[in-house]
Order: C-alpha cells, then structure tokens, then sequence
C-alpha cells in the first residue's frame, strides 16, 4: 500500500512526497481513512509507529474541505520537543496551502505566541491553559483536535488542565485521542471526556504486542564493574561507530558530568535535559539533527515521541528503573523498517532488572565482553569480582561519577559523655576522694 491509495487531493500527495514518506505504517493505514470520514479515533500505538503523519494528514485533508478564519485545530503534546517537531512535519503538510502551524508552548516568548496568526496550534496544556483562562486566545472555532501521548499526559498530571482545554472547544469538533497503551482507568478516562462514539484502534491484539520490541532491533549488554568501567566501555564503543547515537543517563547530574568526560576524549556531544531553557534545546537539537554532532545525552526527558532520523545506537549507560522505559528509549532507534542496536551498560546490582527487561519484552538480551576491557557477566550474580571490590567505588574525576574517597579514613574522635560535658572545668571531686582514700590506705601500710 502507497499513500496515494488513500485517495488525497494531489497537493497533499505532493507534500507527503516532500517529506520523504512512500509507504504508511500500519497505524496509519488503520486511522487515516477514518479520520478522513470524520470519525473521532482512539488509537492505541508505541512511539515510533508514526502517529504523527496519522493525524497530521488526516488533518490536512479534513480543513481543505472549507475556508475559514481562526484557529481550526488544536494539538496537544505533553513536552515542549514534541510540540515543536509536529510544527515543523505540520507546516511541510500545509506547503503551498492556505494553512499555516505554530507553537503554544512554556520557554517560549508570550507576546510573540498571542500575535500569531495560525490555523493550527500545537501546545502543551499548562501554557494553553494560561492562554485561554487570560483571554488571549479562542478555541470556538476549532474543528479538529488531538490529544498526543495521552498516558504521558496523565504520568505528568495533565488531566485537568486537558479536561478544562477540552471544556472550552465546540463539542462538535472531530477528536483523536494517541496512547502507547489504552489499559488503566486514566486513559479511559480521558477518552470517554473527549471522544464522542470513537473508533477504537490499536496495532496488535493487545497492549502487551505494543510492548515488543521490532524485530530489526538487536540489544547487547557489557558488565561493568563501576562508572569508571561504564566509561572505558563505552568510550571503546563510540569510537567503532558510526551513525547517529543517543546516550541515556539516569539524572542531569550524571548527564554533566559524562559530558564533561567525554569531552575530555574528544568526543563531540549535545545535551537535552529538563531544565534547559527553550533556546539551549532547540540549539542542541539542530546541532545533533545537522549532524555537527553524531552524539546526544539525554535523560528521559528524550525517551518519547523525539522522531530523529537515523538514529543507529542507543546506548543505556545509566539502566532504566523499569522494563517500561526501556522500551520507550529504544523506541528511539530501529525506526520505520531501519536497523537498530540498543547497548546497556550493566552493574552487578542491575542484572534482575536486566532479567525483568527480558522478560516484559519477550527478547533476550545479548551478553557481551571486552577482552582486556570488561569480563562476562557473572554466573552468580550475588558474587562481586574481584575487580568489582576493587574498583566498585571509582569515579570519573581523575576521574567521576562517585564522589571520591578520601585515601585515609578519617579519625574517629573519642566518645564524650553528656556528664563530662557538664563537668568540664569543675572539680573532679571523686578524684579527690580517691586520692585520700589511696593516701589513708598507704599510711595505714606502714
């Protein structure tokens, strides 16, 4: 099947064209055609299946239907990343038509947001909220609305403020409704306060398939002894690849300071982390997407939705708490039918969660060594190694990612008691007694 199946006016077949897109994924063959018709959709589908494109054309086709002023559509996304990437495929969708795609979103300037002239808004809710409740914008006239990553929404306590955005549009505009999974009474929730009579569409028979991994993608995990190792290994590993590689840490502390070493061996890095303001993000995603850079650390602020062409590697230095975010960050490679490696770097302390990975995914993970560089894994994953004793504690500051320990222990000082503490300058009357009762004792001796 070819996009140009779907039956589109000529000039939305041309932009698919442009955007580099020949043969749609299976949720798009699923919810295209009936987003077409106008039915509200619930659609059920892991990130990287292409969701975007599946509400984006439909879109599209549906406001070519008629001309009108104002805001026709609205798209929510839950970070400021993914609203700003669904402008850019939005507004290559819209080349050479009378529609035109912005942002509404936190990090960016309010006054140039309330001047736009835009027939499709893509926002993040706690700024759109801002907006409606101040008056600075209508939804009236919205006639097409999206709700994307409806689970994420939900982990980061959107709800309400959707519910209240939802309130304020025309209850006859046509609904999608995106989640990686449809299970849980969260999700369910949401559908039923925003979708009328939904169609309802998933990939799979169930969510547990939405879970699985693609079967072009090979995942491959080292032991290490220490953060110290983690860093030799994959320092030996980025130098054999090439392509385009997303390097995933725990917390931004972590994130600075494997920057700091990898730089220091003259790798090329950008970073993306939550507390960044909006121009060091997109700064860092041109970087990485124009190739000045083949490297991005990132935490999991990157682990959904990011779409980044090409990406080759995905490398877990920090492993995810959970089988769940796994996923997520592998999602980010082996994309639209293409090959992908998922590399762990693993402590003794997180071969069960490795274990736990394998087996919510269905896939066994590949274990691997370095000769001279990391051993096997061990059998009994309770027995440390010996380099492990040795080294459990090292860091990356000469260096690290521990702080590091001093060479010699400190002292101990002798314990005080409360009542010496009292005492102290007062004369030691019992000291006194004992003296004369040694004094008395010598003189009756002789």
């Amino acid at each position: 099947m070819q996009f140009a199946d779907f039956d589109l006016p000529e000039v939305i077949n041309t932009n698919i064209k442009s955007c580099g897109w020949e043969i749609p994924t299976p949720i798009q063959q699923l919810v295209i055609p009936k987003a077409c018709e106008g039915f509200d959709i619930l659609g059920g589908a892991p990130t990287g299946t292409g969701k975007s494109a599946a509400f984006l054309i439909p879109l599209v086709f549906r406001l070519l239907q008629k001309k009108k002023n104002g805001i026709r559509a609205l798209i929510l996304e839950p970070s400021r990343e993914l609203a700003l990437q669904v402008v850019e495929v939005c507004n290559k969708l819209c080349a050479n038509l009378d529609l035109n795609c912005g942002a509404i979103i936190g990090g960016a300037d309010r006054i140039e947001q309330r001047e736009m002239d835009n027939n499709i808004i893509v926002a993040t809710p706690g700024r759109m909220l801002e907006f409606l409740r101040k008056e600075w914008i209508s939804t009236e006239g919205v006639e097409y609305y999206v709700i994307d990553e409806a689970d994420r929404m939900l982990d980061m306590g959107f709800f309400d403020d959707v519910n209240k955005i939802t309130k304020s549009i025309n209850n006859k505009c046509q609904t999608l409704l995106f989640s990686a999974t449809l299970e849980g009474v969260g999700i369910r929730d949401f559908a039923k306060a925003t979708l009328h009579d939904p169609i309802e569409i998933r990939l799979g028979a169930g969510d547990d398939s939405l879970d699985k991994l693609p079967e072009q993608l090979s995942s491959r995990a080292y032991y290490a002894a220490s953060d110290l190792q983690k860093l030799k290994i994959i320092s030996e590993l980025l130098k054999t690849v090439k392509g385009k590689s997303i390097i995933f840490v725990k917390t931004r502390e972590r994130l600075q300071r494997l920057d700091v070493a990898l730089r220091r061996q003259g790798f090329k890095c950008a970073t993306l982390q939550g507390d960044m303001s909006m121009s060091e993000r997109q700064a860092a995603m041109r970087r990485f997407k124009e190739g000045q850079t083949d490297m991005l650390l990132a935490t999991d602020v990157a682990a959904r939705g990011l779409d980044i062409a090409e990406i080759s590697h995905v490398y877990n230095f920090d492993l995810p708490a959970n089988a769940a975010i796994y996923v997520h960050r592998a999602g980010r490679t082996a994309r639209a039918g293409a090959n992908g490696i998922v590399i762990s770097l693993v402590l003794a302390s997180e071969i069960a969660t490795l274990e736990k990975i394998e087996r919510y995914t269905g896939r066994d993970v590949e274990r691997r060594a370095i000769k001279n560089l990391c051993a096997s894994f061990p059998e009994n994953p309770g027995v440390k190694h010996q380099s492990e004793k040795k080294r459990s504690r090292a860091n990356l500051s000469g260096g690290g990612f521990d702080k590091r320990r001093k060479d010699e222990e400190k002292r101990h000082k002798p314990k005080e008691r409360l009542r010496d503490r009292k005492n102290k300058g007062k004369p030691d009357f019992a000291a006194k007694r004992a003296r004369k009762a040694a004094i008395a004792a010598k003189k009756e001796t002789n």
